[in-house]
């Protein structure tokens, strides 16, 4: 039997494999790479909100502390989620449509996001799970009002992760670790409990609402519009 403290380094290993999947299919190879670099990092800061109500995994370091899978995790969720549709659907930029970037607005829903999680989590004690798929898809749809031409786009990735995600479980949760929810999650709460193929709605939530946002902010943030296929 593998010791447990090796369950969320795996699970955060099996997701870059299908990072790197992802990343040998995908043309913006540069961009992946850096937007990984700083999902690593927002990886290792999220888990503010989630050690408090969501889960308390073992790391390499102890049960509940922060480590090294924390930025593995982050680096490879923000790349799949943000590039698996420039992967798979190989749509091109279409240059003619281009429109100036969008830095200060994104870095705006980005704050929105933070303080949304730390007010409704940390400060008024709402669960993280409801929190974030909340936040997660109230910040789609202020995205899709803007730019309806992205909802398609986000909607397949979302489908694309949650597939991936579905696969990624099964091995971790089901074969190698089957008994890490009951001992080290805290999904107790109505709904975010409950469990498909044995993995945890709140964590088919969070993946699929995530690849949805996180696969549109490279068309919002440049101004990037993509040729419809004819």
């Amino acid at each position: 039997m593998i010791d447990d403290k090796y369950a969320y380094l795996i699970l955060s290993l099996l997701y870059m494999v299908a990072w790197l999947v992802v990343f040998v299919k995908n043309p913006w190879k540069s961009g992946m790479i850096k937007v990984g670099a700083i999902g690593g990092i927002m990886g290792v800061i999220a888990e503010v909100w989630y050690f408090q109500d969501y889960w308390r995994p073992p790391t390499l370091f102890g049960v509940g502390i922060v480590g090294v899978e924390d930025y593995i995790i982050g680096f490879a969720l923000f790349g799949v989620g943000g590039y698996i549709h420039s992967s798979f659907t190989r749509k091109e930029i279409d240059f003619e449509r281009q429109t100036a970037a969008k830095n200060r607005d994104f870095f705006f829903l980005w704050l929105i996001g933070c303080a949304s999680l730390t007010v409704f989590s940390l400060i008024l004690k709402i669960h993280s799970g409801y929190v974030t798929f909340l936040t997660f898809m109230a910040l789609s749809i202020y995205i899709w009002i803007q730019r309806p031409d992205l909802i398609y786009l986000s909607l397949v990735s979302g489908v694309a992760t949650l597939a991936i995600t579905l696969v990624i479980y099964y091995l971790n949760f089901q074969i190698l670790f089957p008994h890490f929810w009951e001992t080290y999650g805290m999904l107790d709460e109505p709904v975010l409990g409950l469990k498909i193929f044995g993995i945890p709605l709140s964590e088919i939530l969070w993946h699929s609402s995530w690849a949805i946002l996180c696969s549109m902010f490279r068309g919002y943030r440049n101004g990037v519009y993509y040729k419809v296929s004819t």
